[in-house]
């Protein structure tokens, strides 16, 4: 069942020339950081920017952390400073660049319609700009820009990966709260929206005015007046649940690593150890079982079944006791989370084609793979996320 609708905004809600936008874009960042800090050609950091965000970098890190970084060692700039001038740019000169764009037919009337249905919305824009451009590139598109009115808009300050990594869709529908077979992602771009998204195990549709396009690899395609026309057909409700294939294990697992610290960021001292009743368990104690299981459970296991015959998989031990609080102890342990991944994953990278079907036999899942068991890893992850958003709004 489809829980939840995610949006590209460029090219699929708001129409923009991209080549003359990207272009005009930088040549205004030129223009002004040349006249406010003497420096020539910001525009190359910029571009290095975006090929360090679709490299291997720490996941740990926003889009936004990459990209000050880098500002701050070409122009030796403190951040603040930076983020001070950014500002002063997307409010004074940004705004010029309205007139290259145009609200897309039938945008305001699917947001609308998909809203009226109860259906989660998510602006799922690649995260390159932070919250002021985008919320004037919804204006544009004429919709709301208040990002309340959506699920999550995704900007480069609360976002760990970009398009067209598949870890970039991971990591929405963990924030969201729902699996990947429960979201459709509705966009323009082959490789970026529907290719990346797919493998993330999301339902796609391609927004394009050809909808007879051979070998199309989304499962529907269309203007945002056929998707509307679809929907209201009861067309998401024809979309079968996906079976995880270990395309999408590696980025789940990546994924939900950057929503963690995603959820993490401005956690008050005071909240780490609060509960939301007495059974439930704290902030601290949930990150602290994360760490306890990857280690101790999840990797294991997968170990397991790679190396014996159809063993039997015991349920896990209770938890850990609680931890007490001390300064700082909440991120060194998701820190600690955060470098036990990596090993999960190379594990993973190892495994050939045909050893994703070993078998196994699970104290409460019964027969079972190690495929299923990969994709559960990443399922515990959201569960325990999930649980986390939970707490952390209730600890408010």
């Amino acid at each position: 069942m489809i829980k939840a609708v995610l949006l590209d905004l460029d090219d699929t809600l708001l129409l923009n020339p991209e080549r003359q936008f990207v272009a005009e874009y930088l040549a205004l960042i030129d223009a002004h950081f040349a006249d406010v800090w003497q420096h020539q050609a910001l525009s190359k950091t910029i571009m290095r920017s975006v090929k360090a965000l679709v490299s291997e970098r720490a996941p740990h890190l926003t889009n936004m952390d990459i990209v000050l970084n880098l500002i701050e060692a070409d122009t030796g700039r403190a951040n603040a400073d930076i983020v001070s001038h950014f500002n002063d740019f997307y409010s004074d000169v940004y705004p010029a660049l309205k007139r290259l764009s145009s609200p897309a037919p039938g945008a305001l009337e699917l947001v609308d319609f998909l809203r009226e249905r109860g259906i989660t919305l998510v602006i799922a824009t690649n995260p390159l700009f932070p919250p002021d451009p985008v919320r004037q590139r919804l204006a544009w598109a004429g919709l709301p820009e208040d990002f309340s009115s959506y699920a999550l808009v995704t900007t480069a300050d609360v976002m760990h990966f970009m398009k067209p990594d598949p870890a970039y869709y991971a990591e929405i529908v963990a924030r969201v709260g729902i699996e990947p077979d429960e979201a459709l992602m509705v966009g323009d771009g082959i490789e970026n929206d529907i290719i990346a998204a797919a493998t993330a195990g999301l339902r796609t549709y391609y927004v394009t005015a050809d909808s007879a396009l051979d070998d199309l690899p989304a499962d529907a395609a269309g203007t945002l007046d056929n998707l509307r026309r679809l929907i209201y057909e009861d067309w998401l409700d024809t979309l079968s649940t996906h079976p995880p294939t270990p395309a999408m294990i590696a980025p789940e697992l990546r994924g939900n690593v950057g929503t963690l610290f995603g959820m993490l960021t401005d956690v008050q001292p005071h909240f780490w150890e609060m509960r939301p009743d007495p059974a439930e368990w704290s902030i601290l104690q949930i990150i602290c079982h994360l760490l306890e299981s990857e280690s101790a459970v999840q990797r294991p296991r997968l170990q397991r079944i790679l190396n014996e015959d159809n063993p039997f998989l015991a349920a896990p031990p209770p938890p850990m006791p609680d931890v007490t609080y001390v300064e700082g102890i909440g991120y060194e342990i998701a820190e600690q989370f955060a470098a036990q991944r990596p090993q999960t994953l190379t594990l993973l990278q190892q495994i050939e084609p045909e050893q994703w079907l070993r078998p196994a036999r699970h104290s409460i899942f019964g027969p079972t793979t190690l495929l299923e068991m990969a994709h559960f890893t990443a399922q515990h992850d959201r569960l325990h996320l999930n649980q986390l958003c939970q707490t952390i709004g209730r600890c408010k």
